[in-house]
């Protein structure tokens, strides 16, 4: 997110009529707007649904209708319901409002659940603690199952068939959906079954309806219905003819009902039908959805019987497939709340998804903000499916091009842009659906192997040599304490007949005592932090983007009263335990100026952790000097060069070591074989992952090179901040860097 607030242009409500400045309020504002005295405020998210890792993004709109500047505040949430667990109890953003001026202003929650009310606090000046507008998507970030379990998200255009894509990503067999309730009963208990259709948990005081289609029409005069929850007491069972008229109606609950292994059955009689029978529609009213289960749905006549082949539904509870049936390889489905033109311009909004999923329509219609944000998201790592197009936007450049057959897999950055001229989501080869499906869940599946505890984060990236509490002198310490405080103490106030010093002897040498362990840690440890930052930045010389995926780690003697900052584009997940319980920390995140990780994340003497990603415009670069048939280089990364190979555009290697900031150096040929179009980021990273580990390939960086590429290992890492900033110590602080190079076109 840029640091600036897109700002409306003023309005002057004495120039323009009323009727427009209605029109203004309640049309064109995302939500409907609440007032507080001078500001009006509403909030809108671009989706609505469980999200398991990045940042979630709910935007306010905020308009200034008085002819004084106001200060608002917002925080997120209203009301905190305490700690359990790892968790955000407060998010929050100031902004200055001028006279007459609108403000969108996003609030981008990092990746811990969020306990409270679902309110966002609207603050005037300082004041308004009754002041409060609804989250559109609160407590759904990070909020139902650890890291560990949570399962791949998609996040789906409006420009596209919405059931068609979950049938492609999933083969419609995702737990809870709809298609749970066609064929044969396969729940094998009654309760929360992930192999029945169960709507939406979250949607109460909705309708809730279940339709069920029949591959061969028939007359009817049976309909059995299995279900996992007792069947409503009200609602209906409706039979459709083929040509989509009602045949017959029935009262829900006037069917007969008995129990079996696995739920219940309830049968419904009625009048042979005259008509054959397409379709069977269950409304269930405004039933809680805890209460419906449908696990099959069977007709019956003189024909025979069938089982229903396909559904669709109101809503489903697959966001909670993977609690219930421990299968994290699930992929939910999140339909766009809106059209392209009005999506995020801040790439991590886009973070929590596996995959954005477009239509070619969305490619043309998109402004330039979101082209531009998407296109950061894939060059930090993210999927994006775009059907009905031969090409990339022209601002997404490609790195490597691979032909699926049907279609184009784009490498862009550390992401992948699969293309298909097919504007048909179903018309894909069984081969490319399943590559699409495993390209996914992979991106889930990296989420879910992060570390998620210090000693786990510890092995794979140290940030001091020795985490062991100095035990042995913290306990000569203390038994000189109790042997000088009781008993050495009392013999001499005995012999000098004294005993009552003991009133002021007994608190002395607990003063001394304490001086003494905070003296000893001092001497120990000093009360310099110790920073550690590794990461491998993708650097593509030609447009100037650098996308950097990384690690930084914090040990602090003492807590750090700024905390921490990080700049508006980086994306910060920390390598902690998310789930429910009382283990953990309740911790703040402040937007106003930077990205200030403020109270809770970081302890005394408790070492910190985070997976770091983020794309940005840098000058650093490799300058190449080709002179008399001899290539040169020129260090312009701002840090020592440990060493260097640079394939040129025939594959030819070359190298070069120990080249200081600035210098100059003769690239030396390596000897190696050629290199081809092979290799690429994707497997370096792999290789290293988000530690950047440059010790596992020093013999063989040529497998990653590709023509036109160089890998540089750093001794500093000029693409990562230190979020310690002014507290932290160039001395104590540990940095290293990777970077692989993409050269402009023209270089040979």
């Amino acid at each position: 997110m840029k640091n600036e607030i897109r700002i409306c242009r003023a309005l002057r409500p004495a120039v323009v009529p009323a009727f427009c400045f209605l029109y203004l309020s309640f049309f064109i504002s995302p939500g409907w707007a609440e007032n507080f005295g001078d500001i009006s405020a509403s909030a809108d998210a671009m989706y609505s649904g469980n999200t398991f890792h990045g940042y979630a993004e709910t935007r306010v709109t905020l308009e200034n209708r008085s002819r004084k500047t106001h200060e608002v505040t917002l925080v997120y949430p209203n009301n905190s319901y305490g700690s359990y667990g790892n968790c955000i109890t407060r998010l929050s953003r100031t902004v200055t409002l001028a006279p007459g001026t609108r403000a969108i202003v996003p609030l981008l929650q990092p990746p811990l659940p969020s306990q409270g009310d679902g309110q966002i606090r609207v603050e005037v000046d300082g004041r308004g603690d009754q002041n409060s507008i609804r989250a559109p998507n609160g407590n759904n970030h990070c909020n139902y199952y650890a890291r560990g379990g949570a399962m791949a998200v998609a996040f789906v255009s409006r420009s596209l068939d919405y059931d068609a894509v979950g049938h492609l990503l999933n083969a419609g067999r995702i737990g809870f959906s709809p298609q749970m309730a066609t064929g044969a009963p396969d729940a094998k208990s009654s309760g929360y079954q992930p192999a029945s259709w169960m709507p939406d948990n979250r949607s109460y005081g909705r309708t809730n309806w279940l339709e069920l289609d029949y591959a061969t029409p028939q007359a009817v005069d049976k309909v059995l219905v299995r279900n996992t929850q007792s069947l409503a007491s009200f609602g209906s069972v409706t039979l459709i003819g083929v040509s989509g008229t009602n045949i017959a109606t029935l009262a829900m609950a006037s069917g007969s009902t008995g129990s079996t292994g696995s739920g219940w059955e309830t049968t419904y009689s009625l009048p042979l039908t005259t008509v054959p029978v397409k379709t069977v529609r269950l409304d269930f009213g405004k039933t809680t959805p805890y209460s419906i289960g449908i696990d099959a749905v069977q007709i019956s006549g003189p024909s025979g019987s069938q089982w229903a082949s396909d559904a669709r539904a109101s809503s489903d509870n697959s966001a909670s497939a993977s609690s219930y049936s421990g299968n994290s390889d699930a992929i939910e489905n999140l339909r766009a709340e809106m059209p392209v033109t009005e999506w995020s311009g801040d790439w991590l909004a886009y973070s929590p998804f596996d995959v954005v999923a477009l239509a070619s329509s969305d490619a043309s219609a998109m402004p330039p903000s979101v082209s531009g944000a998407l296109g950061d998201y894939l060059q930090a790592g993210g999927t994006v499916f775009l059907f009905g197009q031969n090409d990339l936007p022209a601002t997404w450049r490609a790195s490597k091009k691979n032909s699926l057959g049907d279609g184009a897999e784009f490498n862009i950055g550390f992401g992948h842009c699969f293309v298909f001229p097919a504007a048909n989501v179903s018309a894909l080869a069984p081969k490319t659906v399943q590559d699409l499906r495993d390209a996914v869940r992979e991106s889930a599946r990296y989420w879910q192997g992060l570390p998620d505890n210090s000693q786990s984060a510890n092995g794979a990236f140290p940030v001091v040599a020795n985490l062991k509490i100095p035990a042995r002198g913290l306990v000569i310490i203390m038994l000189a304490f109790v042997v000088v405080i009781g008993p050495a103490n009392i013999i001499f106030l005995n012999r000098r007949n004294r005993r009552t010093w003991m009133l002021w002897t007994i608190p002395a040498i607990s003063l001394i005592t304490t001086l003494l362990v905070f003296a000893y840690s001092l001497l120990r440890e000093g009360i310099t932090p110790d920073t550690r930052i590794a990461g491998l930045t993708v650097l593509d010389q030609a447009t100037h983007r650098a996308a950097t995926i990384g690690a930084m780690a914090f040990y602090c003697p003492l807590t750090p009263s700024g905390g921490l900052h990080f700049d508006f584009e980086t994306e910060a997940t920390p390598l902690v335990h998310v789930g429910y319980d009382r283990s953990g920390a309740s911790r703040e995140v402040d937007w106003t100026q930077t990205q200030n990780f403020r109270r809770g994340w970081v302890s005394a003497r408790v070492p910190v952790y985070f997976h770091v990603r983020k794309t940005e415009t840098r000058r650093e670069r490799l300058q190449i000097i080709s002179e008399q048939g001899k290539l040169e280089m020129v260090n312009g990364f701002g840090a020592a060069i440990r060493s260097v190979w640079l394939a040129d555009a025939n594959g030819k290697v070359f190298q070069a070591n120990n080249v200081a900031a600035g210098e100059k150096a003769a690239l030396i040929a390596s000897g190696n074989p050629p290199v081809s179009m092979r290799g690429g980021v994707g497997e370096l990273l792999r290789k290293l992952n988000f530690t950047a580990h440059d010790d596992s390939f020093a013999n063989d960086v040529t497998q990653f090179l590709q023509p036109n590429t160089y890998i540089a290992q750093l001794n500093g890492n000029p693409f990562i901040e230190n979020a310690l900033g002014a507290a932290a110590s160039a001395k104590r602080t540990r940095a290293e860097g990777i970077v692989f190079g993409i050269l402009e076109p023209q270089t040979k």
